[in-house]
């Protein structure tokens, strides 16, 4: 019977980070500018602050449906959320800078910091209560540079905007975390107390409801966010507020034919609901027309409740790889979905680049295939690496739970 006791993080987990913070304060220091960059009286703030709530409270939220891994699901996401949005700014700053000017901060950076933490996020998801939170930061470490120069490849070469190329996201994030998952993780946890706690009760599914309810109601903001004309940004909010209310309904529906009893699954219903705005992001802001959004809605919608009701095992089985979220059928397939019709749609429209709309439609296939290699190759180098034994990897007899990382005054546990 192996040791039942959790390895301390102590020393190695505070030096690490107070070491990380100083380099990053230094940075600061010695190469941005001394002032903030004024950007349109702060329009656009409204707007970031939307995206705030996602990423913290709503993906903070979604994360904790399980019953003993609370208080890690919130606390983790917002640790990697205040590391990755220092981390995200400074590449961003000197990836994208033009000219050698020194880099100066404003909204826009800002917002473009916030939404290139997303994917480390959702690749979190994918690996959730079975790392510690030391292996997090150095995931979030490395995958911030690979993610950011998938959008630089994306802007520079492909001629790609800022917007669409951050709708990429979603791709990228599911496929990095499932790379990072199969030689990290094992994939089929035969443990009988990761068994025991690798599943949902009634208040924690509520909490992730209410996160997935945060995400709902201010996706619109996200998928509109970096747009600068006003006409495409009128087009995006409304076509993916469309969007998500058809998935939603479509979600119920699906949710309850597939169960043999016609009941709904909460988490069916809270992960699949998202699917719509994931898969609209590429297109919504091009599209004039409501039913051709909807109509993506619900079919991602559709396939998303699908896959998380038929195919999670099956997927878990054939690529050995352990999703703890679903992440693959909330954000990876709908975002495979949304580039395809992106595609489709640049495709059958009057216009394209240089007049060549079939080759504007490749190099959004283009796009794919390569944030898909970037994010399966750096996420199973990243989870080689994660598996260091100085890094301090949980057994598997702690996955799901709370009780390696946080002090409880009122109980005391035997694991």
């Amino acid at each position: 019977m192996p040791p039942r006791y959790s390895a301390s993080l102590r020393g190695l987990l505070t030096w690490m980070f107070l070491l990380l913070q100083s380099i990053f304060i230094l940075v600061f220091l010695f190469f941005f500018s001394h002032g903030y960059i004024l950007e349109g009286n702060l329009d656009r703030y409204p707007a970031f602050q939307d995206v705030n709530v996602i990423v913290i409270l709503g993906v903070g939220f979604l994360f904790v449906f399980l019953r003993k891994y609370g208080f890690s699901g919130v606390a983790f996401n917002f640790l990697m959320t205040a590391v990755g949005l220092q981390w995200a700014i400074i590449l961003d700053a000197f990836l994208f800078n033009k000219d050698g000017v020194v880099p100066t901060i404003g909204m826009t950076s800002l917002t473009t910091g916030l939404m290139s933490i997303f994917p480390v996020l959702i690749s979190s998801g994918v690996i959730l209560g079975k790392v510690n939170p030391l292996q997090l930061i150095i995931m979030t470490i490395i995958e911030l540079p690979i993610f950011v120069a998938n959008r630089y490849i994306m802007t520079k070469y492909l001629m790609m905007n800022d917007h669409i190329s951050m709708m990429y996201a979603h791709i990228f994030g599911a496929y990095f975390g499932m790379a990072v998952s199969w030689p990290l993780v094992p994939p089929l946890p035969g443990n009988e107390a990761s068994k025991q706690y690798e599943i949902p009760e009634t208040l924690s599914e509520l909490f992730s409801m209410l996160g997935a309810l945060f995400m709902w109601m201010f996706w619109p903001s996200y998928n509109s966010v970096l747009l600068k004309d006003h006409m495409q940004k009128q087009h995006a909010i409304f076509n993916t507020y469309f969007t998500l209310a058809v998935s939603t309904v479509v979600v119920f529906a699906a949710s309850a034919l597939f169960n043999r009893k016609g009941k709904f699954k909460m988490m069916q219903v809270r992960n699949a609901m998202l699917a719509g705005g994931v898969a609209v992001g590429f297109s919504a802001h091009m599209v004039q027309y409501p039913w051709i959004t909807m109509t993506i809605g619900l079919l991602a919608g559709l396939i998303s409740t699908a896959g998380l009701t038929c195919m999670q095992d099956t997927l878990r089985i054939v690529t050995i790889v352990h999703d703890t979220c679903g992440v693959n059928y909330t954000f990876g397939v709908p975002g495979l979905l949304g580039a395809l019709a992106y595609a489709l749609i640049i495709l059958v429209a009057d216009y394209g680049l240089f007049g060549f709309p079939i080759y504007q439609a490749l190099v959004g296939v283009g796009c794919i295939l390569l944030t898909l290699t970037l994010s399966l190759v750096g996420g199973l180098l990243t989870g080689f690496l994660l598996k260091c034994k100085l890094l301090k990897p949980p057994k598997e007899w702690h996955y799901f739970h709370d009780q390696p990382y946080w002090e409880f005054a009122h109980v005391e546990y035997h694991l």
